[in-house]
């Protein structure tokens, strides 16, 4: 008779993909790693509901030569039950968040669309108030959506009517001139994707200024801000990985929590999902 027991087991099995084969040891943990496979309010392709699945599977085909996965703290628990109905999600999202932060310990949201994003920033908002920085290539700013007021295209505009924090946007370029009008009296920093393109030095001095006086900032990445191929609306010129990496470094040890969403593995052949495991894997490497 075989004795069963855990090495004897993990002679024969191999563990489905986590975060840069991340274990699940949440006490010890200094990152909390979960998914958010949710689209439900996705207007033009969907799919991203696939997404943390393949920033995992991607996550562990990479190297990162400044991230050393042995020595961080990192715990994946896996994903949010799946639900279709956004205010399910939201509520869930913003609990785990809550118990996340609660614990001392940093969210790492693997997305699934940019709705998620509401409930993060509102379960810090019990501890902290963070500066906000969002690097998407849309402002989110819609009042109303489809006859939706909150889905992916409306959720900034909900944060920004109770705001707690100072946010700036980075990256923007597709846009109503209702929520260029919105943002400009809302947001506190708003850099668009043509100025960093035209003058990327300028860029990171106003990020540099931004943060000089915030104790901390939560980071979140919706990936279409690279102009990448394998999101669920795209969008023309982005800016690079490496305008992305320039303005992130400014950031350093003041990240506690980051999100990257829109990730669409539907639509490429992974390069989406690598882009999003680099900078995850970035932010990890600086903080």
């Amino acid at each position: 008779m075989f004795c069963m027991s855990r090495d004897f087991l993990e002679l024969y099995l191999k563990r489905v993909p986590t975060f840069f084969g991340a274990g699940d040891n949440y006490e010890d943990s200094e990152y909390v790693v979960f998914g958010v496979p949710f689209d439900s309010t996705v207007s033009f392709i969907p799919g991203c509901r696939f997404g943390p699945l393949a920033i995992r599977i991607f996550s562990e085909q990479i190297s990162i030569p400044e991230l050393n996965e042995n020595s961080l703290k990192i715990a994946d628990m896996g994903d949010v039950l799946q639900t279709l109905k956004v205010s399910v999600m939201l509520k869930r999202v913003k609990r785990i968040v809550e118990k996340i932060f609660s614990d001392g310990k940093k969210p790492i949201i693997l997305g699934g669309e940019h709705t998620l994003t509401l409930s993060s920033l509102e379960a810090l908002s019990k501890f902290t108030k963070p500066a906000i920085v969002i690097f998407d290539s849309h402002l989110d700013l819609l009042d109303e959506y489809l006859d939706s007021r909150i889905n992916h295209a409306t959720w900034l505009r909900r944060y920004l009517e109770k705001k707690k924090g100072v946010v700036a946007t980075i990256g923007y370029r597709d846009f109503t001139k209702e929520e260029l009008e919105y943002g400009k009296d809302k947001i506190d920093l708003m850099i668009s994707s043509e100025e960093i393109l035209d003058n990327p030095r300028n860029a990171v001095e106003k990020m540099r200024d931004f943060v000089e006086n915030v104790g901390s900032v939560y980071v979140s990445v919706d990936v279409d801000v690279l102009g990448a191929i394998g999101v669920s609306n795209p969008t023309l010129t982005g800016t690079t990985y490496k305008q992305i990496i320039n303005i992130l470094n400014i950031l350093k040890h003041k990240i506690i929590g980051i999100d990257v969403v829109e990730v669409n593995p539907l639509l490429d052949h992974g390069l989406t999902a690598v882009y999003a495991c680099y900078i995850i894997g970035h932010v990890l490497s600086r903080n």
